[in-house]
């Protein structure tokens, strides 16, 4: 650091943060933060949570109410200057642009979205409108919008194309040495497959309930990861290319598929047996006759956990066949078996070296 330099100061913004894994992140937060906290905006029922000192750091409790929140915001980003960071640890962003870095983190499902097989009570919904209209607000002002998981990073770039998403996955100092602990306890951690050795078979006409485009999605999620297994297909071409369009896919963009077209039942039969596994992400069936085919062939089936799935086999790995993660990570489970994933989670002190050090 040059004398012209001064040291990075981080303005944070965590009002409506009071309880729960939010209030225990913060208190790490904080303390990691150490002398690079300047400013702050503290929501008053976790004042007593917080420990700050006020010599060093300007402090407001903020009460519970959306304009106190959102007046204090827009004082808070005021303050900020050229090299310092405006660290909002409660998904909502200055709704003005800032002299400052811009850092978001989202820690709430709903900003991305409603989920319309979850009710909240009229108050709770009429909130999250809320926040979801600030959100969309003020994110074209964030440097980097950060969130906690793959998932919600896939989320977060299907609502806002172009926003720059980082995920960081942040614990508290003792759940971070825990975690670091069981990873290197695990002899699995770090284990290699050979996905492109493997080959998945799904004998399906292209009709809508056997939920071709989301297998495609998740072969095209694990090419992403570098991973390459055979996925055969029996659809007509017209279908296949049907496929290929509702899963935002162009034709060769996945070569590690490959459509078969329609086949009489004994190389239907012929083709399963040679596979690793008969996949079969099928939502709805009277029976699933390929699950008794696959089952008195002895291959292996990864299936939709469904109840008729379980009516007539025991699948080796199940998914959500509305989740095309749910499928790639089936797949992955049963090529590398049962291995926790290996995330790298970070402690308050990484966290805020990576929040200073600016975009990576």
């Amino acid at each position: 650091m040059t004398g012209n330099e001064r040291p990075g100061r981080v303005f944070l913004s965590a009002f409506a943060v009071h309880f729960g894994g939010g209030l225990v992140l913060l208190k790490a937060l904080v303390q990691g933060l150490g002398g690079s906290l300047k400013d702050a905006l503290i929501d008053e029922r976790a004042g007593a949570e917080i420990s700050i000192h006020p010599e060093t750091v300007s402090v407001q409790y903020v009460r519970r109410s959306m304009i106190a929140r959102w007046l204090g915001l827009m004082a808070l980003s005021a303050r900020t200057r050229p090299g310092d960071v405006l660290f909002c640890f409660n998904s909502l962003p200055p709704v003005r642009r800032p002299l400052g870095r811009v850092v978001n983190y989202v820690h709430a499902p709903y900003i991305v979205g409603r989920d319309p097989q979850v009710r909240y009570q009229w108050f709770s919904a009429l909130r999250q409108s809320i926040e979801r209209m600030w959100f969309r607000a003020g994110v074209r002002n964030c440097d980097e919008v950060w969130v906690q998981t793959p998932t919600m990073a896939r989320a977060m770039r299907a609502a806002y194309p172009g926003t720059v998403v980082h995920v960081v996955p942040f614990v508290d100092d003792q759940l971070a040495e825990a975690l670091r602990a069981l990873a290197a306890d695990d002899p699995k951690a770090g284990a290699s497959a050979d996905h492109a050795a493997h080959s998945f078979f799904y004998p399906a006409d292209g009709v809508a309930h056997k939920n071709h485009p989301n297998l495609l999605k998740a072969w095209t999620l694990l090419a992403a990861d570098g991973l390459y297994p055979k996925l055969f297909l029996t659809l007509r071409p017209g279908e296949m290319e049907a496929a290929l369009l509702g899963a935002g896919v162009r034709s060769g963009e996945l070569p590690s598929v490959e459509n078969l077209g329609r086949l009489p039942r004994q190389e239907v039969l012929e083709r399963m047996s040679q596979s690793s596994a008969l996949i079969f992400p099928s939502r709805a069936e009277t029976l699933g006759l390929p699950l008794l085919e696959a089952r008195a062939l002895g291959v292996p089936i990864l299936a939709s956990e469904r109840d008729f799935v379980r009516d007539v086999c025991e699948p080796a790995q199940s998914f959500d066949p509305g989740s095309p993660a749910s499928i790639a990570c089936a797949v992955r489970r049963f090529v590398e078996g049962q291995v926790a994933p290996t995330t790298q989670y970070y402690s308050a002190d990484e966290l805020v070296q990576r929040l200073l050090a600016g975009a990576p």
